[in-house]
Parts: structure tokens; sequence; C-alpha cells
């Protein structure tokens, strides 16, 4: 008898016997938490591991980085506030926050990146790897945020010295 055949016997066995009658959530699919989708295909392993507190250290690379996006997306919305703000009270004002915001948000996206890199070197399996962050590409769209709502261009150089490609951002005039 194959592995298979034996496996599949004793749960009909168990069944049979009521060994899964009356269990908490009996006849519903099982909950889905959000970090549960971090490991694709083997969320069924991953939700067994991670309930036991025995995670392997690639899915707690992945939850940090899930986390870490969504830090990143924070920032940029608060970039965007900013620049909303400065577009209607002044540029002058907030021009330094909106500089530190720029720059902590490609401070983090190059950790980010550097965790991505790593997830996808240690993940068992190339279907588990995930692409990575284009830093440059979010920096720029950052910019066209400043740029879109009429920023003065003096105010932040950086954004015509490396035409929109998401370079450091200058320090305060």
């Amino acid at each position: 008898m194959s592995l298979d055949k034996l496996i599949e016997s004793r749960i009909q066995d168990a069944m049979a016997a009521g060994a899964f009658s009356r269990l908490s959530g009996e006849g519903r699919p099982l909950p889905l938490l959000e970090g549960d989708l971090v490991a694709g295909e083997s969320w069924a392993g991953y939700k067994l591991l991670s309930n036991s507190g025995m995670l392997p250290p690639w899915l707690l690379l992945a939850r940090e980085i899930e986390v870490d996006l969504e830090q990143l997306d924070r920032i940029e919305v608060r970039f965007r506030e900013w620049v909303d703000l400065a577009s209607t009270t002044g540029w002058q004002h907030h021009a330094a926050a909106i500089r530190r915001l720029r720059e902590q948000f490609a401070e983090r996206a190059a950790a980010v990146r550097r965790k991505q890199d790593q997830f996808n070197f240690d993940a068992p399996s190339l279907a588990l790897e995930r692409p990575g962050i284009w830093i440059d590409y979010r920096l720029g769209r950052l910019d066209a945020c400043l740029r879109n709502a009429g920023s003065p261009p003096r105010l932040f150089e950086w954004i015509d010295d490396d035409q929109g490609q998401g370079g450091p951002a200058p320090t305060a005039d």
C-alpha cells in the first residue's frame, strides 16, 4: 500500500469514527488571515507552522516586507498630503517637511529592496520569489506629484538634476 493510500485510509477511518465531528468551524472554510497568503500555495503549511510559532526565517522576512511596504504606502500618502497643503498655503513653509518625507521614502524603499532581494535568495522555490520594489519609478512618481502640483523648481532641485530618476534630495538651503 502506498503512503498516499495509507494516509487516506487513516483519514477515512477517523472520519467514520467521528474524530472530526463537532470541531470548531466544522462545515466552514478555514479563515485566512492577512499573513496566510505570504506562502502562496503552501498556505496550509504556513498556517500550521505559524500557529505553532515555528515559521522559517524566509517567511518571517516575508511578513516584515509586507509591513514595510504598508509603511512605504503611508509615507507616500503623507507626502502627497504635504504637497497638496504646500500647493495651497505656500511652498516655502513646507519644503523641508516634503524633502524629509522623500528622503525617508528613499531610505525605507532601499531597505525594503534589500529585504526583498534576501527573501528571493532564501525562498526555497523560484515560484515563491517576488518582484522587488522599483525604487526609481516610485521616487519618480513622488517627483511627478511635485511637478504636477506646481512646485517651484528651485525648492526641489533634485527633480531637475536627476531628470526625475529619484536621486537623493539635496540638503536644506
